[in-house]
């Protein structure tokens, strides 16, 4: 007998901001609003966002959450903005470069690293947010996969909401109190300001960027060791959701973020393997024999939502264990969205 999914994935809901809140405050997140008058204006934009109500991209944020259906507890949160990147608020970034110089004297080619500010004002959509509860990392249906992933699954039936790039800000390793040694060697020199007030400001302005860091590049090695080491590196904690993107199709873009250096990854939309991969099929009720693994999805009136289960296919049918369509809330011959989760 296969084992019933243990956990729903659907849109977060307004009444989810308890439960998101203590999750967001448990881990100290930098990813969602700690405080509880911002996470709860950002889960009513999600509701109006996936009702389609929000028409301007830059303004669509989605929140998803996975809900242990036993429990009925949210253990983990990821999320995707429609647009980052707009003339009112660009996407700032340094491109990572190579400088080479040769001496013909000396024999001599050196390639010199360097970084240089640059910006977007036509952005791509970003992919983030992405926080697992501790209680449910290691369980053996890869809670973290299927919350990442159903971004994946979301974006590849409504593609008119979204760019057609993908951008992801990978977190670098931070010191305590969310504090980091790129922006204090350099952003706090050519600001004034500490990392957390940077950040905080850059959430609703971000014009002291383009007005108060310098256009020359940066040569890496006139940085100190502990500074270039780090620079493009992810922090020990965010190396798992990493290599989710990587399996997705995502690769580092040679850009880092312009406050603590962590790296950017991103792909075009079409080069991402569970969009690719994502198909619309007839739902029918059965024993799957394939032990292979997908994300369904279904989106109505009862919202978007999704789980992870066994499927077989034939033909345009996709054969799934009866307890998936109590959860999905869906009857025989309903269409549904799947995608390979084992890829």
């Amino acid at each position: 007998m296969q084992p019933s999914p243990s956990f729903l994935l659907r849109e977060a809901r307004p009444a989810d901001h308890r439960q998101i809140l203590r999750l967001a405050r448990e881990l100290d997140s930098t990813s969602l609003p700690t405080d509880a008058d911002g996470l709860a204006e950002l889960l009513e934009s999600s509701k109006a966002s996936f009702a389609g109500k929000v028409r301007d991209r830059s303004h669509a944020k989605y929140v998803f959450a996975a809900e242990d259906l036993s429990s009925r507890r949210v253990l983990a949160v990821s999320m995707i903005i429609g647009k980052h990147g707009t003339p009112s608020s660009p996407h700032y970034y340094f491109e990572v470069a190579d400088d080479e110089r040769y001496s013909h004297s000396l024999k001599r080619m050196f390639r010199h690293t360097y970084l240089r500010l640059r910006y977007s004002m036509d952005g791509p959509t970003e992919i983030g947010g992405l926080i697992v509860s501790p209680a449910a990392r290691g369980h053996p249906e890869r809670i973290g996969k299927q919350i990442s992933w159903v971004r994946f699954l979301y974006i590849a039936r409504n593609r008119r909401r979204f760019e057609s790039e993908l951008l992801a800000e990978m977190l670098p390793t931070t010191l305590p109190g969310h504090g980091n040694h790129f922006w204090d060697h350099y952003g706090r020199r050519v600001t004034g300001l500490s990392y957390k007030q940077a950040d905080r400001l850059s959430t609703r302005d971000k014009e002291f960027i383009r007005a108060l860091f310098p256009d020359a590049p940066i040569y890496v090695l006139m940085l100190p060791e502990e500074i270039r080491s780090a620079i493009g590196e992810v922090g020990l904690n965010t190396r798992g959701a990493l290599r989710i993107l990587e399996q997705a199709g995502m690769r580092y873009l040679n850009q880092i973020d312009p406050f603590d250096g962590g790296p950017y990854y991103g792909a075009a939309v079409d080069e991402i393997v569970p969009i690719k991969s994502c198909n619309r099929y007839r739902a029918a009720q059965g024993t799957p024999d394939d032990s292979a693994r997908f994300l369904v999805s279904r989106h109505d009136a009862h919202g978007y939502r999704a789980v992870a289960s066994v499927a077989e296919f034939q033909k345009r049918q996709i054969i799934l264990p009866a307890p998936v369509f109590d959860i999905l809330k869906i009857d025989e011959a309903d269409q549904v969205d799947a995608t390979p989760l084992d890829a």
